[in-house]
């Protein structure tokens, strides 16, 4: 099979609770020389809610079913509209035509309902030879590919799915200042204990072997080595000089803003921001789930 081709299937997915450090890991991989972030680096059709992945899920659950074919809709539609041009430099109108999208949709739409998984998989592997230079293995990192990571196992049954998590009080606290997002401290605390559970059920749902965790603490801290060697080792490649120079300059204690809950609110609001994490993490232990280290 051609390098080209063989790259084509079996991309890296790249996601997390958001705010957790995907971007950072993406940007990372994007050093290494056989390895390119998709443009725009977050595509989103994909993975992001209702689209293709999701409305994949629901045709696979209910076949032939007025419920399966509004959410092929559906995607089709925010496919075109909402992940099309998300502002004037950051969308799919970076790589592909609307036209050409629009071809490729109506071609989805009249052939998914006989076979979704194959109609799925020619539509985003159309879309992706734009978005993804031939040649490369490429790298997508839009949040929600470690939510559901299962999922997008029927699209790209070869892919391999990178989650990033972080303490959950440094996302919550990072979320607040972004104009996306919960924009109370304590909503955004109880979206990262949803979105770290479903991150560990996609886990779980994915064939062994295919998901690998990285805490962004392992990254910044003295385990940062061993940390790219296991991400490497998971990868199938061998580590990049680049790569790490890139790490080493780039991903730092002072640009991780570990502790940052600390200091961003008075020490009333910190203490109960502390309080109700306890109680985020004790539910995320009792069904399982791995908890990022403090900073």
């Amino acid at each position: 099979m051609p390098e080209s081709r063989r790259d084509c299937i079996n991309p890296i997915l790249v996601g997390g609770t958001g705010r957790s450090g995907s971007t950072v890991v993406g940007h990372l991989l994007d050093h290494h020389r056989d390895l390119v972030l998709t443009r725009p680096m977050e595509v989103r059709f994909i993975a992001g809610n209702d689209g293709f992945a999701d409305a994949l899920s629901v045709a696979i659950r209910r076949p032939g079913s007025t419920k399966a074919r509004e959410a092929a809709e559906l995607a089709a539609e925010r496919l075109k509209n909402r992940w099309y041009q998300r502002a004037s430099d950051v969308g799919l109108h970076t790589s592909i035509s609307a036209d050409r999208l629009e071809f490729l949709s109506n071609v989805y739409l009249d052939t998914v309902d006989a076979d979704p998984i194959a109609a799925t998989q020619r539509l985003v592997m159309s879309i992706m030879i734009d978005v993804a230079p031939l040649g490369f293995r490429w790298i997508d990192t839009t949040p929600a590919n470690a939510r559901v990571a299962d999922r997008l196992e029927l699209i790209y049954p070869q892919s391999k799915v990178i989650g990033v998590i972080r303490d959950g009080r440094d996302v919550a606290a990072s979320f607040v200042q972004q104009t996306f997002g919960p924009s109370d401290v304590f909503e955004a605390l109880s979206q990262w204990e949803r979105r770290m559970l479903k991150m560990h059920k996609a886990q779980i749902a994915s064939r062994p072997g295919r998901v690998f965790v990285v805490d962004l603490v392992d990254l910044v801290s003295g385990e940062r080595t061993e940390t790219l060697q296991q991400l490497c080792d998971f990868l199938e490649i061998p580590v990049d000089s680049d790569m790490v120079i890139w790490c080493d300059r780039n991903v730092t204690e002072q640009g991780a803003h570990g502790g940052r809950w600390r200091t961003q609110f008075d020490s009333h609001t910190a203490d109960l921001i502390d309080q109700v994490y306890s109680e985020c993490v004790g539910r995320l232990q009792a069904a399982g789930v791995r908890i990022p280290l403090a900073p």
